[in-house]
């Protein structure tokens, strides 16, 4: 068995899943997708049945969802999916199970080996299970964690951004929100790496009239390098002139 974030989206065939091989125990809890794989190799050749596998699927029900960014890599994460990526300044995660039986500033304290003098600021609503909090060294931000009872709706390339900036009383309470001021724009999922360019920023052009993929490339340089993310711009194009046709 894996445990895996789902997309459920029409550009996959009816009947079939796909997964990327590329997680592993290094970077998820149970994303292996050669688990599902049957042993069989073939007799001649000797190659394993990669391609493809039956296989069922079920809903995972968590009783909480977590968003954590961080300088340090984490000791241990005991829970039932988490899957961390390295970020500019550190690392981002994503998590699913069950909240610490020692409550989560305990669980950030001692997963992160974070030190005494550390200041620690945020908030927790108990009827719903919703905590947010940060930790600071001066106006250095060491971690901040998103918890709620469903995928946590946070901007999440803004919130990782901030483990590259200074903090004062007025950033501490904007990211403790997990979403950007009004006068800082969110960039949205990165669609073009090699360029920083967002989502957000891509559908914000095409509203105002960039209704071609190298109309994009020409305003913000997204899909002018690799064009790896040329196929992704053309669907934010194509989404966003329907919204302006309803």
């Amino acid at each position: 068995r894996c445990v895996v974030r789902a997309l459920i989206t029409d550009r996959q065939a009816p009947g079939s899943v796909f997964v990327p091989m590329h997680w592993n125990d290094s970077n998820s809890a149970r994303a292996r997708v050669d688990s599902l794989v049957s042993n069989e190799r073939d007799p001649i050749s000797g190659q394993p049945a990669l391609k493809n596998a039956a296989l069922t699927m079920q809903k995972f029900e968590a009783s909480c969802h977590a968003f954590l960014i961080c300088r340090e890599k984490p000791l241990e994460l005991d829970f039932d999916y988490w899957a961390i990526a390295p970020c500019d300044g550190g690392y981002r995660l994503e998590l699913a199970g069950h909240p610490p039986t020692d409550g989560w500033q305990s669980w950030l304290v001692r997963t992160l080996r974070l030190p005494e003098n550390i200041d620690i600021v945020g908030l927790s609503d108990e009827p719903t299970g919703a905590v947010r909090m940060a930790a600071f060294a001066a106006q250095q931000l060491l971690a901040a964690l998103f918890v709620a009872s469903r995928p946590v709706a946070v901007s999440r390339q803004w919130a990782v951004g901030q483990l590259m900036e200074m903090h004062d009383r007025r950033s501490r309470i904007a990211l403790i929100a997990g979403r950007p001021p009004a006068d800082q724009p969110d960039k949205g999922a990165i669609i073009c790496s090699c360029f920083n360019v967002g989502l957000n920023e891509i559908a914000a052009v095409a509203q105002t009239g960039c209704n071609t993929v190298d109309a994009i490339g020409e305003m913000l340089k997204a899909g002018t390098n690799c064009g790896s993310c040329r196929p992704d711009i053309r669907r934010i194009i194509a989404e966003r002139q329907v919204i302006a046709a309803e």
